[in-house]
């Protein structure tokens, strides 16, 4: 087994879809209108449609992909993202420099947990991380790992 995708619902997928282009480098694989008696059966609403957006980064293969889903019906409430609600969940993006995206993100808007932080223990012990908010909420966290130099 191995990861597939990683899936989030959202209230505007179009939205949403340029939130991960224009702000975290994203390109769009694929998607569209889903209105099919498989969907149906598989997200168990015998009226569903939805609308979904397929995500990668350039050059990366298909198992690193965000797909984002507009349940256009039926239309569901937001739920409390909350990072510490059992459930909950947050997709984290590695970065090179994360003092630079951070200072990037919050110019264009975006809400972060706190300033980046360096991790002070355990196996990622010496890198930087900082969670913000996407799209309705979506917990997100950027992440540097240590940075190691190879002396030969």
């Amino acid at each position: 087994m191995r990861f597939h995708h990683t899936s989030f619902t959202v209230s505007d997928v179009a939205a949403t879809e340029r939130f991960f282009i224009e702000h975290l480098g994203m390109i769009r694989l694929g998607g569209g209108r889903y209105d099919f008696d498989y969907i149906r059966s598989t997200v168990s609403f015998p009226d569903a449609v939805l609308l979904i957006s397929v995500l990668s980064f350039p050059g990366n293969d298909t198992n690193d992909v965000l797909e984002l889903i507009q349940y256009e019906q039926p239309v569901g409430e937001p739920v409390d993202t909350a990072t510490n609600r059992p459930g909950a969940a947050h997709l984290c993006f590695e970065t090179q420099d994360i003092h630079a995206d951070h200072a990037r993100l919050a110019a264009a808007g975006v809400r972060f947990k706190s300033a980046p932080n360096e991790v002070q223990v355990g196996i990622n012990r010496g890198a930087w991380s900082v969670y913000f908010n996407g799209p309705d909420n979506i917990a997100l966290e950027l992440f540097q790992p240590l940075k190691t130099t190879i002396i030969l």
